[in-house]
């Protein structure tokens, strides 16, 4: 079979998979508990679960077995591969426990860490990195921590990047479709169905992650497509002479949202491990963009970033007029907001510019919710205490003296100074 017929048919394998196991996975949510609930960090009115990672996961991995077993003729390293997925099972299990027992960040941090340095044991490193204009530099004794920073970024920078939905999700698949075509480019068939099937699973949770019965990524997700996202970039990088500003073009974005997020907890004296609401995505809806106005700003932001880069990197100069044009579109939908007086505050363009882009040293106040979103969040909190004390209740409790369980109590409370808080 072709290389154009193998990269259609693994996608394809990897999006129905996906597309058949992310129900199953939404119902699995539920029954274990592992679920997103509204809060004043959230845009969504109702539990969503957060197990959309997990069918990727599972649908991804299959798609390469059947396209190994039944298609390829040369068979996959599945000794690379085997050490990608347990590294992948490992930070899986990580985010679920997060998702499930709100982890504290830094302990998370550290597990991380031991996930990273069994990959870097096992032979994924950074050797050499291929920078305009000094050519490919070779690191020497310095893989090592450029290796950990490497995956530390990417996976990081996705957890902290998906707070909107499509958002991670629709990086994730931009960010295949470019390193398929780097894979093509080198004539890496390998890297080019692993591209493929990786895009395709997305895809799939894509559907499902804006459609009303909703499923989120959740924290194993964000941080398991963080990884292997670096993983398949270092392997790149590894077969051939790639720059490394076309390995990180599609990452522009939460690269950047992760950069002024560590800046602007330094500037504040903040904790570094704190959540706030002052992400990118966040920033934007404050100024008041629709969530989905926002995600495809950013998304636009993304594919003109890797169509820049992959024009020189492929010599393919026209590249850059389509680049262009995803870089003029976000102007064009924030100058016809302002023009239209959308916008939730009263700030010049340039003020604007520098609270979305998270340059200023001030903030802008929160947007005031609809007085209707309000009165959803709080019957919605009623619902939910009314729900434990039914419980208590028939468990022969006291719901005066019990605390309801910790998944229950996530959640928003709306207080005389009508502020929203975990």
């Amino acid at each position: 079979m072709k290389t154009e017929g193998i990269l259609l048919l693994g996608t394809a394998v990897a999006f129905l998979l996906s597309w058949l196991v992310q129900p199953p996975f939404r119902s699995l949510g539920f029954l274990t508990g592992i679920v997103d609930h509204p809060g004043y960090r959230r845009s969504h009115s109702e539990p969503v679960p957060r197990t959309g990672g997990m069918a990727i996961f599972i649908s991804f991995f299959m798609a390469l077995y059947v396209m190994d077993d039944l298609v390829l003729g040369d068979p996959l390293p599945w000794r690379w591969l085997a050490t990608l997925g347990g590294a992948g099972l490992a930070i899986l299990a990580l985010g679920v426990g997060d998702d499930r027992f709100h982890i504290h960040a830094e302990k998370k941090l550290y597990g991380q860490l031991v996930v990273i340095m069994a990959l870097m044991l096992a032979g994924q490193r950074l050797q050499a990195v291929t920078l305009p204009l000094l050519g490919t530099v070779d690191l020497g004794g310095w893989s090592w921590p450029v290796t950990m920073f490497w995956f530390l970024g990417f996976i990081n920078s996705m957890n902290l990047i998906d707070g909107l939905d499509g958002l991670a999700s629709g990086i994730g698949v931009l960010a295949c479709i470019a390193y398929a075509a780097v894979a093509a480019a080198a004539g890496d068939l390998f890297s080019l169905l692993f591209s493929g099937t990786l895009g395709g699973a997305i895809f799939a949770f894509l559907y499902w992650n804006v459609s009303r019965r909703k499923i989120f990524l959740g924290d194993s997700g964000s941080m398991w497509l963080g990884l292997v996202l670096g993983g398949l970039g270092l392997h790149l990088q590894q077969q051939g002479s790639v720059p490394l500003t076309v390995l990180l073009a599609p990452m522009v974005v939460p690269i950047w949202d992760t950069a002024t997020t560590i800046l602007r907890r330094v500037r504040h004296r903040t904790s570094l491990f704190e959540a706030d609401d002052y992400h990118l995505h966040h920033r934007l809806v404050r100024l008041g963009f629709s969530p989905a106005t926002t995600v495809y700003m950013l998304l636009l932001v993304t594919a003109g970033s890797l169509l820049f880069a992959l024009s020189g990197h492929l010599r393919q100069a026209w590249l850059g007029l389509p680049a262009l044009a995803f870089w003029l579109a976000p102007g064009l939908v924030w100058s016809l907001h302002r023009h239209r007086g959308e916008s939730g505050v009263r700030l010049d363009f340039y003020s604007e510019l520098q609270f979305a882009l998270g340059l200023g040293s001030g903030s802008v106040l929160p947007q005031p919710r609809r007085a209707g979103e309000v009165a959803r969040i709080i019957n919605l909190q009623d619902e939910r205490e009314r729900l434990h004390r039914a419980r208590a209740a028939a468990a022969g409790g006291s719901d005066r003296d019990e605390k309801p369980a910790a998944g229950e109590t996530e959640g928003v409370v709306f207080t005389p100074a009508t502020r929203f808080r975990k």
